[in-house]
């Protein structure tokens, strides 16, 4: 099946959700979804008839997880995520939401660790394959299906990658991207990241990105 990927701004941090679906099913996958309410992000999804079957968790930050709660409460959706990130997500202060306005919150706990699935799962006859890509995070992870890339915060254009919060590290981050580059070193990714816009990865943008 033909895989569609419709981005979803954040609010109010602007960061990205992203819609992973086909038309010839109801069945969808939400990544990173960093709204509160959700309205946008639900307001697709009843436009297009769709229903959540998994909620992909790229890293721990509030600005990528906001929206799990109340997807998880009206979908039942599956949270799917690295374990380091399994445990960050329940605690207010791992998940830097209570920095952000003082309150903080903590989301579900998650119903299926990468870990635990080989780094695999299949989704309407496509096989998603978890990639380990510690370097912003202990815990991030980039999410490839077909030619899609997922990389959370790890690559955004144009921009440095944050290792300055807790559980960054350049060391990681330097193993990270040599590793991506030796994956992808042969092929055109489409590059879809937590912040800015998704655009067309070739071996010389991700030879280009800064560290």
């Amino acid at each position: 099946m033909h895989i569609i990927v419709q981005r979803i701004p954040n609010k109010p941090v602007d960061s990205n959700s992203f819609i992973i679906y086909c038309q010839e099913s109801s069945s969808c996958i939400i990544v990173d979804p960093g709204t509160e309410d959700c309205h946008d992000l639900i307001e697709f999804l009843e436009e297009k008839e769709l229903s959540p079957e998994y909620i992909f968790l790229t890293h721990e930050h509030f600005d990528h997880i906001w929206g799990v709660n109340k997807l998880k409460v009206l979908y039942d959706a599956k949270i799917v995520c690295s374990k380091d990130c399994a445990i960050k997500i329940i605690d207010k202060k791992k998940n830097m939401s209570v920095f952000y306005n003082k309150v903080g919150f903590e989301t579900y706990p998650a119903d299926i660790l990468i870990e635990d699935l080989n780094y695999r799962i299949l989704f309407l006859d496509n096989i998603i394959e978890f990639i380990s890509t510690p370097g912003h995070t202990d815990g991030s992870i980039c999410i490839l299906i077909k030619d899609n890339l997922f990389t959370g915060d790890l690559i955004i254009r144009n921009l440095k990658t944050v290792i300055k919060l807790p559980g960054g590290s350049k060391s990681n981050l330097y193993i990270t991207m040599e590793m991506i580059n030796k994956r992808f070193n042969d092929q055109q990714v489409y590059l879809h990241s937590g912040h800015g816009e998704s655009f067309i990865c070739t071996e010389l943008e991700l030879k280009r990105i800064q560290i």
